[in-house]
Parts: C-alpha cells; structure tokens; sequence
C-alpha cells in the first residue's frame, strides 16, 4: 500500500496526508491517555486538601463542607474515568482512520 504513489491523483495524496497526520496524532494521544492511566499522580487525601484549600479563600468567604467536598470530588474523584475515556476515544480514532486509510489505499 503506497499512500503518495506518482499514480494516484493529487487529491488522494492530499487526502492521505491528512489522514496520515490524524492517525500519529491518535496513536500519540492513546500512548499519552495510556500512560496517564498507569502512573498515577499523587492524591491528597480530603483532610490534606480541606487545609490546604480553606488558606485560599478569606475570612469573610467559609466555604461549607458540602461545598468543600464537592471541589475535592470534582477535581479528583473523576481522574481514572477520564483517562480511560481519552483513551478507548484515542483507540477508536485509531481504528476508524486506519481502515479509512486502508480502504481508500488497498489494491483493487
């Protein structure tokens, strides 16, 4: 499968360029997503992060406790979910730009 063969017409060649650049650009979006899955960064625990949070807001501005948690459950509860989720959308760009790039380039 030759994608820029002197054969095929100049849009084919254009049109696999792109492609070609979307498909890279997938696999290294996949590895990264991948990778962000495996190594973990460090969490703090809620009491770590209520004591360090409530120095960020003055006296006049308390911050409840349900409204404390629900910062703490928004910005790490949900890191493993989306990671795993930029990575099956990763996977699947792979899968359909690949065999876009198959059926428009195999041999007939």
């Amino acid at each position: 499968m030759n994608l820029f063969s002197k054969d095929k017409e100049l849009i084919f060649k254009i049109v696999n360029g792109i492609f070609l650049i979307w498909f890279i650009a997938a696999v290294v979006l996949t590895a990264n997503s991948a990778i962000d899955l495996i190594v973990k960064d460090n969490v703090p625990t809620y009491q770590e992060y209520r004591q360090t949070e409530i120095k960020n807001y003055p006296v006049n501005d308390k911050l409840s406790e349900v409204e404390m948690e629900n910062m703490y459950n928004q910005q790490y509860a949900s890191r493993d979910v989306q990671a795993l989720k930029s990575m099956l959308i990763g996977m699947a760009n792979i899968v359909i730009v690949g065999g876009t790039i198959y059926v428009l380039n195999k041999k007939k």
